[in-house]
């Protein structure tokens, strides 16, 4: 009956619009009320929901991001995916695609990806003559590669709510994922570009390669500088987010001196307000995901589903996060989701790593799909255009990201064997 209280107040307070962080703590204090349990206790399992040293990496990540942003960084980073990729109708729309993959390499936020590239990629592409819907919906979907390309925000919340998975497995594994979704969004762009006869750029020559590449260097040593350092064992996740933003504060101010000294209060400001909603969001999920283990739900479910094929398991689990991420947010559903569905499947034989990177990137489609998909929140004012619009010019690209989620899977080794390859397969 106790948890019944805190389901039906979940689901009335999302009816009634709540901020899912406060719903999520109103709820579990409706919980915690009804079972006679002291009020105090949230905040305790608040805290200790946040207190995780992975967790200082949150904040870093999103200061880089909004250095890069400041700093006029992005822009060398388009131009250098334009060199390469110009030639393909839909030369925009496909260029689009590439730099959030970047993006998401550097920052890991898909909301940050959308901003920062949608204010003047959108603007470019109407410019072009591409439908502005069109414009939107390319962006929308796009900006999904950064939470899936890492380092992941979402993905470190994952392995922090879940335990028994290394972040840096769990990135290692994402990198074959992003990058087929990259590819066949590309695809896709190109397809349609050519139906609607969308313009495309001439060849670029070999001085513009070089000279794009020049200039993008410092901007593509940012990924390597995370990534390397990750992987390579240098240092760890938080170590590798505290230099991306000592790198990207020296180009951003030294370098380029697009970020003058008064910038920075209001940068931190940005950074501090992001990061502060996503440590809100894994507290009050630590909070509410005891509730439900109080409740001993866990060892309800995972005994009859225990007996159920792991491919039966993963289908369903598909359809049941593809439905939650239309609804709910990304941050507050893996840490609430997450520790009760990992661990159903790994009685199932299910490797952490391949599950991780299921869940995470199911969680991640939920952001463009409609009714309450942030990316198109974000996107659509720019292009200003309806929602529908956007979900409708979307689709395609979302459809094409779903079947490679489903191919990485039923076929596990798409993604695991460079975790295999690297030592990160355990």
């Amino acid at each position: 009956m106790e948890l019944l209280i805190m389901v039906i107040c979940f689901f009335a307070l999302m009816m009634c619009g709540l901020p899912i962080a406060y719903n999520i703590i109103i709820s579990t204090i409706a919980y915690m009320l009804a079972s006679g349990f002291d009020i105090m206790l949230i905040g305790q399992k608040m805290y200790e929901g946040m207190n995780s040293f992975s967790f200082l990496a949150v904040p870093f990540f999103v200061l880089t991001g909004q250095l890069m942003l400041r700093g006029k960084l992005l822009e060398s980073l388009v131009d250098f995916v334009n060199v390469f990729f110009g030639r393909a109708k839909g030369a925009i729309a496909v260029v689009t695609i590439g730099a959030c993959l970047l993006m998401g390499s550097i920052v890991g936020l898909a909301v940050a990806a959308a901003a920062s590239l949608g204010v003047f990629l959108i603007p470019m592409m109407k410019k072009q003559g591409y439908s502005p819907a069109f414009a939107s919906g390319v962006m929308s979907s796009a900006s999904l590669l950064g939470p899936i390309m890492p380092p992941s925000v979402l993905m470190i919340m994952y392995c922090i709510a879940v335990g028994r998975t290394s972040i840096a497995g769990v990135f290692m594994t994402a990198v074959v994922p992003a990058v087929l979704i990259a590819g066949i969004q590309m695809v896709v762009a190109n397809i349609i570009s050519k139906k609607r006869n969308y313009p495309s750029y001439p060849p670029s020559t070999l001085k513009e390669k070089l000279t794009a590449t020049k200039k993008a260097i410092p901007a593509l040593m940012l990924p390597v500088i995370i990534l390397g350092g990750i992987f390579g064992g240098i240092c760890t996740i938080t170590e590798a987010s505290a230099v991306a933003v000592l790198y990207s504060a020296i180009l951003a101010i030294f370098v380029n001196k697009a970020v003058k000294l008064k910038d920075i209060p209001v940068i931190f400001k940005e950074a501090a307000l992001t990061s502060g909603l996503v440590l809100l969001l894994a507290g009050a999920g630590s909070a509410m995901a005891w509730a439900i283990a109080n409740e001993q739900v866990l060892a309800s479910l995972i005994g009859p589903l225990s007996a159920m094929p792991s491919w039966l398991f993963l289908l369903l689990l598909n359809v049941l996060l593809i439905i939650n991420g239309m609804f709910m947010d990304d941050y507050a559903s893996v840490v609430i989701l997450a520790p009760i569905l990992a661990p159903i499947a790994w009685a199932l034989g299910i490797h952490p790593l391949h599950i991780a990177v299921v869940i995470c990137i199911n969680l991640v489609v939920g952001l463009a799909t409609p009714p309450f998909g942030i990316t198109l929140f974000v996107t659509s004012p720019i292009a200003k255009v309806r929602i529908e619009d956007t979900v409708r010019e979307g689709l395609p690209f979302i459809l094409a990201t779903i079947a490679v989620l489903l191919l990485i899977t039923f076929v596990p080794d798409v993604c695991l064997f460079l975790p295999k390859l690297t030592g990160f397969y355990q």
